[in-house]
């Protein structure tokens, strides 16, 4: 799209008053109008569908999938029959660029028109699909407020395709190529915001230091056994991420430290005995352990003792 607006604007009189452009420029104006049309009706369905194929990624539940995949099938029925009905508005088609060739033709005004007008109520829906997911995730009120803001960054979307409906009644066939030139600039932008806005909840990741700190933790207490049959207590510190477990490496740990109060009971035991014959029983059920253990991004990242 970008090449043929730079065609367009070069040797395609794009933005000249009509009255003072040659034939050949014209044929050329035509021609680069009518493959901008088969680029646009090509690129915006593709886009819809792969935000829509993102969120299918990201939400699972069966209800979203359900919808998500039939608003899907619209978008690509729906330009399939736009793309078809633009290859054959005109029989034959080089009647388009041609005013020599005897030919039919249909409204193209219209064509786009109905197609722009599908386009701002498909931004619409996909906009408003991933806001009830959002506001259900077990997150902190931040966090869903971010990746709401993320989300509704694509209102600009909205904005650019409701504007292009705007300047198409701008246009004036007498001086097409003066008054089509509004409309060339918002069929550009559309899209490429659009490709942005899709790449923005991806974007994030790469700034890890911006993302929101999450709050809801939750502080538990547990006694754990030891091999002697002494308890011993730890504070754990989880945080609400998707982990509903403990990892193999925080079980490992709880072994290793068993162990180790095992091995140093029967240390102490034997050096109390030693030491003095009025003490023959040993017992540190008085000592309690307590272990910190912090559980961030997926993986244990501090334990101390």
């Amino acid at each position: 799209m970008l090449i043929e607006l730079s065609l367009w604007v070069t040797i395609g009189g794009n933005g000249f008053h009509q009255k003072n452009l040659s034939n050949e420029t014209m044929t050329n104006f035509y021609k680069i109008f009518l493959s901008n049309q088969f680029t646009y009706f090509l690129i915006g369905p593709t886009i819809k569908v792969s935000i829509i194929c993102f969120y299918r990624r990201v939400f699972t539940v069966p209800t979203f999938q359900r919808t998500s995949f039939a608003i899907n099938a619209l978008i690509i029925l729906w330009g399939a029959v736009i793309f078809l009905a633009c290859a054959l508005q005109c029989r034959p088609l080089n009647a388009y660029w041609d005013p020599n060739v005897p030919g039919q033709c249909l409204d193209d005004y219209k064509l786009i028109v109905v197609n722009q007008i599908f386009n701002v109520i498909m931004d619409f829906v996909i906009l408003a699909l991933p806001l009830p997911m959002i506001w259900n995730l077990h997150r902190t009120w931040q966090e869903k407020l971010a990746l709401n803001g993320v989300f509704a960054l694509a209102a600009f979307v909205c904005f650019a395709s409701i504007f292009r409906v705007v300047v198409l009644f701008w246009i004036d066939a007498d001086d097409m190529t003066y008054t089509v030139y509004q409309a060339t600039l918002w069929t550009h932008i559309e899209p490429s915001i659009g490709l942005i806005c899709s790449c923005l909840p991806t974007i994030r990741g790469l700034f890890p230091r911006l993302k929101l700190p999450s709050h809801h933790h939750t502080n538990k207490k547990y006694q754990y056994p030891n091999r002697n049959g002494a308890p011993y207590s730890g504070t754990t510190d989880v945080s609400t991420s998707h982990l509903g477990r403990k990892s193999p490496a925080v079980e490992d740990e709880y072994i290793r430290m068993e162990e180790g109060f095992a091995a140093r009971g029967s240390i102490a035991s034997r050096d109390r005995a030693q030491s003095s014959s009025a003490k023959t029983e040993t017992s540190w059920l008085d000592i309690t352990v307590r272990t910190d253990i912090d559980i961030r991004q997926d993986k244990l990242s501090q334990i101390d003792v």
